[in-house]
């Protein structure tokens, strides 16, 4: 746990990577990561069990931990969703001192990176994507997302280096800073050529081996989540595997592919519920929920597969989804807005 000097100052860091008028420097961002990949790769078996290679797998393991957990959809390059986040109110707290007393599990569901923001987003990408064109690929639109997608990915990795028993942050499809084809991942483009402008940005401004420290920080992430009554990935999952497959998950790239890429209508029906059944047999599989983020949506959340799966990335609203250990997950009452809202914690 945390001083409350220590656990005020990494509020102050998390403001200050919004706040900074500079993009961080290449020492700052490797050190960090260094630190973070040290952190994913140390996880402990007792929630994250070990792929054959003797790495933490693919998969964290809550179905016994009794915490409640806050399900957080794409941030996208939004420093202000995780500040609002750590500073919304939860019982006596914030989610911030809850986190640093062991009191909830924060699972991010990934997509950290390329603001999607359907007004001024679109404008800054349509400019940087004129000047990419052109040949430049420093420019100041493209310095002002890069500062926002670095001030996010700072904030994740500095929390989960701070609570790694309980804050985490999972790989989602735009998790893929090399813009490659292949183990799972795709070449990403929305608004403009989103992956390929990043990438090329990143080895101009600071070179390959901050790509590579980016990249291996990406394979360390796990890709699913499962708890006493819900289930988390990226994307809604394509068909159910086993729990020794998802474990071993970064080996395979169809897995990968089926758990950070699946579209709306392409999931097998029932893979959700057949998913949750398979990494946690005890559990209510007749109520449980299967939560994700990837494809936007309006309003608060969107309901598939006969509402066993939960979409939850409106990336115009800053909406969380609060799974109680003890009660059935209720829709209208359990997404909160992190700006102005709270969490039903009693």
């Amino acid at each position: 746990m945390l001083s409350p000097e220590k656990l005020q100052a990494l509020r102050a860091a998390l403001v200050s990577y919004r706040n900074s008028a500079q993009l961080p420097g290449e020492d700052c961002l490797s050190r960090l990561l260094d630190v973070t990949i040290g952190t994913l790769e140390g996880e402990p078996p007792e929630y994250r069990p070990p792929a054959d290679d003797g790495k933490p797998g693919a998969l964290l393991d809550f179905s016994g931990d009794g915490l409640p957990a806050i399900i957080v959809p794409d941030l996208h390059a939004r420093p202000d969703f995780l500040i609002r986040l750590m500073d919304c109110p939860f019982g006596a707290g914030t989610v911030l001192s809850a986190l640093n007393q062991g009191a909830v599990n924060v699972i991010c569901v990934g997509d950290g990176v390329h603001t999607e923001n359907m007004t001024w987003a679109y404008a800054r990408w349509k400019e940087s994507l004129l000047s990419w064109e052109r040949g430049s690929v420093d420019c100041a639109g493209m310095r002002a997302e890069m500062h926002d997608g670095f001030a996010t990915m700072m904030g994740v990795a500095s929390l989960k280096n701070a609570f790694p028993r309980c804050f985490h942050f999972l790989k989602g499809n735009h998790e893929n800073i090399l813009n490659r084809e292949g183990g799972g991942d795709h070449p990403f483009r929305k608004f403009a050529f989103e992956g390929e402008m990043v990438r090329s940005f990143i080895h101009a401004v600071y070179g390959d081996v901050l790509l590579h420290l980016i990249h291996c920080f990406e394979c360390a992430l796990p890709l699913v989540v499962i708890g006493g009554r819900f289930g988390v990935s990226h994307a809604e999952p394509f068909t159910a595997y086993s729990r020794d497959e998802i474990i071993n998950g970064r080996a395979d790239a169809q897995l990968v592919h089926d758990f950070t890429w699946t579209a709306n209508d392409e999931a097998l029906e029932g893979s959700v519920r057949s998913q949750f059944a398979q990494l946690n047999a005890a559990g209510d599989a007749a109520r449980m929920r299967w939560f994700g983020g990837h494809r936007p949506i309006e309003g608060k959340y969107f309901l598939r597969q006969d509402g066993a799966f939960v979409q939850i990335h409106n990336p115009n609203e800053m909406n969380v989804a609060f799974v109680p250990p003890d009660r059935e997950f209720c829709l209208e009452r359990d997404i909160v807005a992190v700006s102005g809202g709270s969490f039903p914690v009693s």
